[in-house]
């Protein structure tokens, strides 16, 4: 059997195969010089300048809280129980006990944890601006103070028993719990619950506050009581707000300004400059690597940082971060790499002044310290590879 092509299929083909072994034309040629072509370039460049500068925390949102001294180190406690049930209004208390489960602790694990108790006088601890300063210098008021009053409704101490275990404190001034339970129906300034001030101990305990997910752990009131009706009755209460405010002696913490200190708790943040970096626009940065090398690390509980973009007012922005990669140099000293290609380029485009902000990942949580080399052979590096036009 034979098959048959039709003419006009025979002709196309042959078009097609000669199309196909046509030599390439000029058209398009030149059109970009080879100079042109974006060249790679791998440049390392070192800070011009460093510095450690406190940073107000904000502890109302953190699933724990800090109480006591250590060193130069303090941390108060504000805490707050509310929103009652109408049945305990009007009710005789026979006994009340607040339990707070532990966490951590910084400094002297065998230390006794000391503080005295006080009945907070403004709503003002519940908002984050509050700081330390401002609870040392209740003084205007002389009798009652500002924050809280100076008569403590009690003094306690706490024998160690370990990091995760439980503390209570007894709350004999039932006037006070009283006037706490009426405040769903009548004046809230009734209620703005205790400063705990720590007075001689040797460690800083950390406890769950309300933002713990396991409700097992969160702060608890305990009520005795007896009802209307002549009846016992017991209720507990996990319904309320904390956060902490703390202090240390600048003077005790930077001891060498040689060096770049982070400090979290308090907290203390490392400011890195590079003011000279040469290259400008247009360009396109393909990687940027920061490092830091480590000069020591202090009671770390997590030892990662975040690297953060600065505004133009020399403070975080919160726009860009990273977090760290720790590794070793060929020296052995520990070295902390940050990915921070969106800051090199809010830099270069002009968006933020050059310089980048150290903090700690658990700022808020623990009290860990770093020191980095600022100066000398160490000092902060960025690496940025980028191509340029020609």
């Amino acid at each position: 059997m034979f098959r048959f092509f039709p003419l006009f299929g025979i002709v196309s083909m042959l078009f097609l195969i000669n199309a196909c072994n046509d030599t390439p034309n000029s058209i398009g040629k030149g059109s970009q010089p080879p100079g042109d072509y974006g060249s790679v370039h791998v440049d390392t460049f070192y800070a011009t300048d460093h510095s450690s500068l406190p940073h107000l925390l904000f502890t109302s949102s953190i699933d724990r809280f800090m109480l006591g001294k250590y060193k130069t180190y303090q941390a108060w406690t504000c805490l707050k129980f509310y929103s009652w049930p109408d049945s305990l209004i009007g009710v005789r208390i026979t006994g009340a006990t607040i339990q707070l489960k532990g966490v951590y602790h910084f400094g002297d694990s065998l230390a006794q944890l000391s503080f005295s108790v006080h009945r907070a006088m403004s709503n003002l601890f519940l908002s984050d601006s509050l700081t330390y300063d401002s609870l040392n210098m209740n003084t205007v008021n002389s009798v009652n103070g500002v924050y809280y009053n100076t008569s403590p409704l009690s003094v306690q101490t706490v024998i160690p028993v370990g990091d995760t275990e439980s503390i209570s404190i007894k709350i004999l001034d039932t006037t006070m719990l009283r006037e706490w339970f009426s405040t769903n129906t009548d004046t809230m300034n009734l209620n703005d619950g205790l400063i705990l001030k720590p007075t001689n101990s040797n460690v800083i305990r950390g406890f769950y506050s309300f933002n713990t997910s396991d409700t097992a752990y969160q702060p608890t009131l305990y009520i005795d009581y007896i009802d209307t009706n002549g009846n016992s009755l017991s209720y507990s209460h996990k319904v309320g707000v904390s956060e902490y405010v703390s202090t240390v002696n600048q003077a005790s913490l930077i001891t060498d300004n040689n060096l770049i200190y982070i400090q979290n708790g308090i907290s203390y943040r490392g400011l890195v400059s590079f003011d000279s970096i040469p290259i400008t626009w247009p360009l396109s940065i393909h990687r940027a690597v920061l490092q830091v090398a480590s000069y020591s690390s202090e009671f770390v509980t997590h030892d990662t940082l975040y690297a953060l973009s600065v505004g133009s007012s020399g403070e975080s922005d919160g726009i860009a971060f990273a977090l760290s990669q720790r590794s070793t140099d060929s020296s052995g000293h520990p070295l902390y790499s940050f990915e921070v290609r969106p800051i090199a380029i809010r830099w270069l485009s002009n968006a933020s002044i050059r310089k980048v902000a150290l903090c700690g990942y658990t700022e808020s949580s623990s009290f860990d310290l770093f020191k980095f080399y600022g100066n000398g052979a160490l000092k902060p590096r960025i690496i940025i590879t980028y191509s340029v036009q020609r």
